[in-house]
């Protein structure tokens, strides 16, 4: 027979060195929203929106 192929699910995402196209711009935006601080220096208000992903 020939080489066998690979079905998706066959591929274990957490060894993985490239992100889907949508999850890597949320976590983009994820970054943008963090804005280079520390996490002591976010505040407990913020979290809510930081970690708001998928706007739908």
């Amino acid at each position: 027979m020939g080489k066998e192929k690979k079905f998706i699910s066959d591929i274990d995402l957490n060894k993985s060195s490239k992100a889907c196209s949508p999850c890597k711009m949320e976590c983009e935006k994820i970054n943008k929203r963090i804005n280079q601080r520390k996490v002591s220096q976010i505040k407990t208000k913020e979290v809510p929106h930081i970690l708001k992903v998928f706007n739908f």
